[in-house]
């Protein structure tokens, strides 16, 4: 009886890692992940958006706040709020990833409202593969900032 629920419970840990997995290639080898403009997949591209560097930092300040994973951290080094420093503690083991926001003000013709570009990379701090969280770190983080669902 214990090792048919042993074995169930096997494949369903098997099969939601199978089902995590978006690239083969990348997740087993690789545990950082940046917005890319070459980057093929349209939501891993840096993100330009209406306001001002402030306002972007609140929005983001607002969407972490609401998240129960993710995390500001204070760093008296950087200049806010052009450069904030995220984390994200996944729910079993606790690992958790740094997520570096950098956010420039764009040039933008006089009379028209300011504008923000939006990088950012995600690391895990212990691991060689991510398993595809640091590309959904950064996803999660582009929803948050455009005030989407995740998917």
């Amino acid at each position: 009886m214990w090792s048919y629920v042993a074995i169930t419970i096997g494949v369903a840990v098997t099969g939601r890692l199978v089902w995590m997995i978006d690239d083969w290639s990348r997740d087993w080898s690789t545990n950082h992940a940046h917005l890319s403009m070459t980057n093929p997949d349209p939501a891993l591209r840096p993100l330009d958006v209406d306001g001002d560097t402030r306002t972007i930092a609140e929005r983001i300040q607002n969407w972490v706040d609401d998240q129960t994973a993710w995390q500001i951290v204070l760093d008296e080094s950087a200049a806010p709020p052009q450069r904030l420093h995220l984390t994200r503690t996944t729910p079993v083991f606790r690992f958790v990833d740094d997520i570096w926001v950098e956010l420039t003000p764009q040039e933008v013709a006089a009379g028209e409202p300011p504008r923000t570009r939006v990088d950012a990379a995600s690391q895990s701090r212990v691991g060689k593969g991510d398993l595809g969280q640091n590309p959904r770190n950064l996803k999660a983080l582009r929803a948050g900032i455009l005030g989407e669902a995740v998917r």
